[in-house]
């Protein structure tokens, strides 16, 4: 009988810790709650996304607002990870506080199928699709097949790493003989002219150009058939 006393008594404990961390996250009135995940809803960065918002203080806790709660998202190009929200009151109670939350952001992203060398270029074999939270990834990382397939990688990525965009290159933006457009920039003067490309590049690199009047200036490959050439 001891034995079964203790152990409904542990039991009981445990729900009520149980109790007490479900109620950590959860001190923001249902009112507020609506409206925020309404707003993040509509951020352009959460199109097509699935999110999840969980609020991260479990000291904060919300008052009532009788007149409707002011809730402005910050002016932030990818809404994702942890945000601060300001919320007001103005109408029946004057308050203000700032309310810390992650926004979570789920979908699909590249990831290496087996260690990927240094200047290779990348085929459909190199990565797989992937499901996870995006907001913990590093900035740039890529979701879509076309955008990787056919570029070369600068450095050797490890199996299972997301693929970013600064890991890779175009593989040929230029080749030899291409006409290209050339933007020449001098010392407060810029002109737009057009030459021959006497070796091949891809964005960044150094290239050399003959110009209609034959000369031949080394410029900086800066998009598709454009080159940028400094004179000082």
């Amino acid at each position: 009988m001891l034995k079964i006393t203790r152990f409904f008594f542990f039991k009981l404990i445990l729900v009520f810790l149980g109790l007490f961390a479900s109620q950590a996250f959860a001190q923001v009135p249902p009112a507020l709650d609506k409206e925020i995940r309404s707003l993040v809803a509509k951020h352009p960065s959460m199109l097509g996304y699935r999110t999840s918002i969980e609020y991260v203080d479990p000291r904060i806790r919300v008052a009532d607002c009788p007149g409707g709660y002011d809730v402005e998202l910050p002016t932030r190009t990818r809404l994702w990870g942890r945000v601060n929200i300001p919320v007001k009151c103005t109408q029946g109670a004057k308050w203000f506080l700032s309310l810390p939350v992650k926004i979570q952001v789920f979908g699909s992203y590249l990831v290496t199928s087996h260690q990927i060398q240094g200047n290779s270029r990348l085929s459909q074999a190199d990565f797989v699709l992937s499901e996870g939270d995006l907001s913990d990834l590093p900035e740039g990382f890529v979701q879509k097949a076309e955008d990787a397939i056919g570029r070369q990688v600068i450095r050797p990525i490890q199996p299972g790493n997301p693929i970013l965009l600064n890991n890779l290159r175009e593989s040929s933006v230029i080749r030899v003989g291409d006409q290209v457009k050339v933007k020449i920039i001098g010392n407060g003067f810029e002109a737009a002219g057009s030459g021959s490309a006497q070796s091949g590049g891809a964005s960044g690199d150094s290239i050399k150009v003959k110009m209609p009047d034959g000369q031949v200036l080394q410029g900086k490959v800066i998009g598709p058939a454009t080159v940028e050439i400094k004179i000082d």
